[in-house]
């Protein structure tokens, strides 16, 4: 079974400003999960208006410590890369995730998109596609998957959660209607 979630959200807050708080928010004191990023790879071409990062994030296991009795669980933080393409001209910043940890048994991926609102110009839409496939782990395959779903929905919803905490902080208001 291949766990998925569909998300979309409409900040209140224009693209640049989205765009920059969603690159630098981690780590933050907001998530105590994500303690070190390290940006892997950077290429800028200005005469296209395009920002390539490639960057990985290291965040704790946050595995339930029942399940951290399984020696490959148990491993003290989790690597996750995000590569992202800001087009300054078209005014849209594209993203693609997915694990570096236990890559040979599990793949998790997200695709999200942040690009102006049709409905405000000044507002960003963002939009997130993700999914978990966990193989090669025999029994515990479904248990790890139930897991990982709910942790990939709370996941989503606590990402926006800070990214309006901190774009509020940056703009001087509160944008987060829910």
């Amino acid at each position: 079974m291949v766990v998925t979630i569909d998300f979309k959200h409409v900040f209140k807050h224009p693209l640049p400003l989205v765009a920059e708080t969603h690159l630098t928010k981690y780590p933050n004191d907001k998530d105590k999960w994500v303690f070190k990023v390290e940006t892997i790879e950077r290429k800028i071409d200005l005469a296209k208006g395009l920002d390539y990062r490639r960057r990985w994030a290291f965040c704790e296991n946050i595995i339930p410590n029942i399940l951290r009795q399984v020696s490959l669980l148990n491993v003290k933080e989790l690597i996750l890369e995000e590569e992202a393409w800001l087009n300054i001209h078209s005014g849209h910043l594209k993203l693609k995730s997915r694990n570096i940890t236990w890559a040979n048994y599990a793949s998790m991926s997200e695709e999200s998109k942040f690009a102006h609102s049709a409905d405000n110009p000044n507002w960003t839409v963002f939009e997130q596609h993700g999914k978990i496939d966990i193989h090669s782990l025999g029994p515990l395959t479904g248990l790890l998957e139930v897991f990982a779903g709910k942790i990939i929905k709370y996941g989503v919803h606590k990402t926006v959660r800070i990214m309006e905490e901190l774009l509020s902080e940056k703009s001087g208001k509160s944008g987060f209607d829910s």
